[in-house]
Formats: structure tokens, C-alpha cells, sequence
């Protein structure tokens, strides 16, 4: 059976996984299925983290942006950010590297028995 999940990228210009959760402004949206990867939109939130300080109502919006995506991939997140995702039911993951790479390799899991 195959999965049919859909996943955000935090990157500042679509080709690298670049941005901290907290310092995003553009995420981009994929939606997998059978091993494929079909780019649904680019949504732009508003950062919450600035230096040190975490805004709460800016934290709460950009979970919310993403509460239709199991999943998240960023540079970095912060414990906050982490705990507002997951209670939206979006699992925040880290890693580097290119869009396409991250959203490809993602995709090959979601391939059933062939």
C-alpha cells in the first residue's frame, strides 16, 4: 500500500533546504504519493524568531501555516517551534542539502510494493 503524505521545505529560494524554522519566510509545499513528488505551492510566513527572542503570536501562525503537511524539513528548530508543530501534528526534521534531493528521497518512501 502507498503512502500519500505532503511535506514542507523551509528555503529561502526553493533550491536549498536553508532556512531555521524560526527565520523562515518561504516554505514550499510538495504533495508525495506512489514515489512521485508534485510541487503544490510556495507559502509565505511571517519569521518569528529574531535573535534570541521568540515572538508568541508570531510562533503560533507559522505552525498553522503548515497544519495540512505531516512533515517539515529545516535547517534548525528550536524547542518551541518544535512543540507547536507537533501538537499540530506536523513532525519537524533536520536537514541540509538540495530541495529537490530532501524531496525526492522522501518521496521513494512513499512508494508501495511494486
Amino acid at each position: 500500500m502507498s503512502e500519500d503524505i505532503r511535506i514542507a521545505v523551509a528555503s529561502s529560494g526553493g533550491d536549498l533546504v536553508d532556512q531555521h524554522f524560526g527565520r523562515a519566510r518561504s516554505f514550499f509545499v510538495f504533495q508525495l504519493r506512489d514515489g512521485e513528488a508534485e510541487f503544490v505551492e510556495e507559502r509565505i510566513g511571517r519569521p518569528f524568531c529574531r535573535g534570541d527572542e521568540e515572538v508568541d503570536e508570531s510562533l503560533k501562525e507559522a505552525p498553522e501555516l503548515l497544519s495540512d503537511c505531516q512533515e517539515v524539513y529545516v535547517l534548525e528548530f528550536g524547542k518551541c517551534a518544535e512543540d507547536a508543530l507537533m501538537e499540530r501534528g506536523v513532525r519537524p526534521i533536520r536537514c541540509k542539502g538540495s530541495v529537490e534531493e530532501v524531496v525526492l528521497r522522501r518521496a521513494k518512501t512513499t512508494a508501495g510494493p511494486g
